[in-house]
């Protein structure tokens, strides 16, 4: 349940990361010119666009980083060392036994009911 919520909030937080170094504006030129990069310098000021931008991206990297490690942490601890397909195999192999062959002389030959000749080696 807690590993859901982190994996949810970590996929938010990049969201977030992408969109605020996105917006940041650069030498050549970037993404804030295209999508209201003119009403952030009005909104925030003409350099006040640039460091709440920046400081977005540094409060939101710190969090990245973080969630990051919590859900390694939290993954380490799970106490099953298996993967999920030796648990799927383990748990088939425990669930039904495994048939025996089904003997030569007990083989249908055909659909008549008859029984198989036993073969020569």
């Amino acid at each position: 349940m807690l590993y859901g919520i982190l994996i949810a909030l970590q996929m938010i937080i990049s969201v977030l990361l992408v969109v605020s170094i996105l917006l940041q504006s650069s030498k050549g030129g970037s993404l804030a010119g295209i999508a209201g990069g003119g009403l952030t310098s009005t909104v925030f000021g003409g350099r006040g666009a640039a460091s709440f931008l920046a400081k977005a991206t540094t409060v939101l990297a710190a969090a990245f980083m973080l969630n990051c490690l919590l859900m390694a942490v939290i993954s380490t601890n799970t106490g099953s060392r298996a993967s999920v397909t030796q648990q799927a195999v383990q748990q088939e192999a425990t669930q039904s036994p495994v048939p025996s062959a089904p003997s030569e002389a007990t083989t249908p030959a055909s659909a008549g009911g008859e029984t198989a000749p036993a073969q020569q080696p």
